[in-house]
């Protein structure tokens, strides 16, 4: 094709053209001249648009949050750790909102695995932590003591410093935390609160009746309380129940825990819990730290310990994030010849068919969408041994859960065990995905259970009626109001919903019973919505 020549083209400011040509008549002429003028702005634009969008490729990597380089480890190091924004089961997602957010925390798996490493590494010395507030959960926690008492026996020093465990409040599950270090430091004006576990639940019945607000849900059975600070006005038997024996778990834990960690006993330990709240003196003579002084000096004690001085500018810190990533890229390296792999997929979140959570929002949801998908993804590969399922989830929809749990199930019939491992929930739906795993891991604290379901609505019609608003309503269809908040369940709306809960039950009871092994009566039994422990589930069955 022979190239064209673009000159030929008249410019579009031109000179008069020779009175010899003919003009065409007006309006043929104008035409071609809004054409070409629509051409030229096109392609203006076109050059604008490309011209924004190099210097976006240019500049916008300046703003985005980088993967920070994995650092190289000197011959001898103190590891370091912070406590500050509680402990993931998955990292932080990067916002692009706010782009100098920088790196997501750590989680609890690599923060375990960073310490297990470290263990077996010569040239860490030992390790520091710094606690700062935040949302400890006890499950999590275990699994971090359990990885430290790892690392301790090494002989290895591990020391945490914090300005107060539960300053304004409980602080008994970071103590818990901090017990399993060999010294705890503490602010001398700061204080130990270890006043023990309470719940307390508000049951809001009769506020919402003065609203003219009904609540009208339906629970299969009678441990199925999720709504029932809602519909009563006081705690049922089965809840109370249910709830002090949670407590009482807790309390079995903290008392085979952390008096063997401080060296006294339990009957010591539980007395200083009655007592409740320690100023770092106190908590310094009865053994609850070890130290009350600042953190520089814990910082210069570190330093005198590896180098001599006591002079924490030349004390070598590696941040345990880091240490951790450089190890499991050189444990990665190690095993890219070999064939066998675990494949592990994350169900974390309220349980739901997509990851926009049907307008729930889509953080904190654990996407059926996504993670069947993963599971059947998992057990067509090859080189995929057995497939990890780890959840940390409160349940949420029967269907989304019920398309997990056929994943497994697929991935079973193709030859691929299913080992589920608990964080510190998997009740209800977290508990349906995990019916069918070949194997069931859990910690004592983790919640689990809650076989059982629950449904209903609010009815808003009296609180319509005293703000003066008057809805009127064209159906069609008997139960076409089913899902209206404007009117109570008539009795065929209700009949339906509990006809739908009743299916719901009954094939929840029958997967566990199939997957666990059991039988449907026996597991009813055991069901009725009832929130177990780990500890407790374990000797149920």
């Amino acid at each position: 094709m022979p190239r064209r020549n673009f000159r030929q083209h008249r410019p579009f400011f031109s000179n008069a053209m020779p009175r010899a040509v003919v003009q065409p008549k007006m309006q043929w002429k104008i035409l071609p001249i809004l054409w070409l003028a629509l051409k030229r702005m096109a392609m203006g634009l076109g050059f604008l648009v490309l011209l924004n969008l190099l210097v976006a490729l240019i500049v916008m990597p300046a703003f985005l949050p980088k993967k920070a380089a994995a650092p190289s480890l000197p011959s001898e190091m103190v590891l370091f750790m912070k406590f500050e924004d509680g402990l993931r089961e998955l990292p932080s997602p990067v916002s692009f909102a706010d782009p100098f957010a920088g790196v997501s925390s750590a989680t609890v798996r690599n923060i375990v695995n960073a310490l297990d490493y470290a263990r077996e590494d010569e040239r860490v010395k030992g390790i520091i932590a710094r606690m700062y507030a935040g949302n400890f959960e006890l499950s999590k926690i275990t699994e971090i003591r359990v990885a430290l008492k790892r690392f301790r026996e090494s002989g290895k020093f591990a020391h945490i410093y914090s300005s107060s465990y539960g300053e304004g409040g409980g602080g008994l599950s970071r103590y818990y935390l901090a017990s399993a270090f060999d010294e705890i430091w503490m602010q001398p004006l700061g204080i130990v609160s270890i006043p023990g576990v309470g719940l307390e639940v508000p049951f809001a019945r009769g506020a919402l009746d003065k609203l003219g607000i009904s609540p009208q849900f339906f629970q299969r059975k009678e441990y199925k309380t999720a709504y029932e600070s809602l519909t009563n006005k006081a705690m049922s038997a089965p809840n109370r129940e249910e709830l002090g024996a949670i407590v009482n778990d807790i309390r079995f834990e903290m008392l085979e825990q952390i008096p063997a960690d401080r060296g006294m006993s339990k009957a010591a330990f539980e007395k200083l819990v009655n007592k409740g709240l320690f100023t770092a003196p106190e908590a310094e003579e009865v053994g609850l730290i070890t130290h009350a002084d600042y953190g520089d000096v814990l910082l210069d004690n570190v330093a005198e310990l590896i180098t001599g001085e006591r002079d924490a500018d030349g004390l070598e810190l590696i941040d345990l994030k880091d240490y951790g990533r450089v190890m499991e890229k050189k444990a990665h390296g190690l095993m890219v010849g070999g064939k066998a792999k675990v494949a592990l997929v994350y169900a974390v979140g309220a349980i739901m068919p997509s990851g926009d959570g049907g307008g729930f929002g889509g953080d904190g949801i654990a996407a059926a969408d996504e993670i069947a998908p993963a599971i059947l993804k998992a057990s067509k590969d090859e080189d995929v041994e057995v497939i990890v399922l780890r959840i940390d989830s409160p349940g949420g929809s029967p269907s989304a859960s019920e398309s997990i749990l056929r994943a497994v199930e697929k991935a079973q019939e193709r030859g691929k065990p299913v080992i589920v491992s608990m964080g510190a929930t998997a009740a209800s739906g977290g508990y349906w995905i995990a019916a069918y795993a070949d194997k069931i891991y859990a910690l004592p604290t983790t919640l689990t259970g809650s076989i059982g379901v629950v449904g209903g609505k609010f009815a808003l019609g009296d609180l319509f009626g005293k703000l003066g608003v008057n809805w009127e309503k064209i159906h069609w269809g008997k139960n076409a109001g089913l899902w209206s908040a404007n009117t109570p369940f008539s009795a065929s709306e209700a009949e339906r919903i509990n006809a739908m809960l009743d299916n719901v039950y009954d094939n929840f009871i029958a997967r566990v019973a199939k997957g666990r092994g059991m039988e449907p009566e026996a597991v009813d039994k055991i069901a009725g919505g009832r929130v177990w422990t780990g500890r407790r589930a374990l000797e149920v069955g």
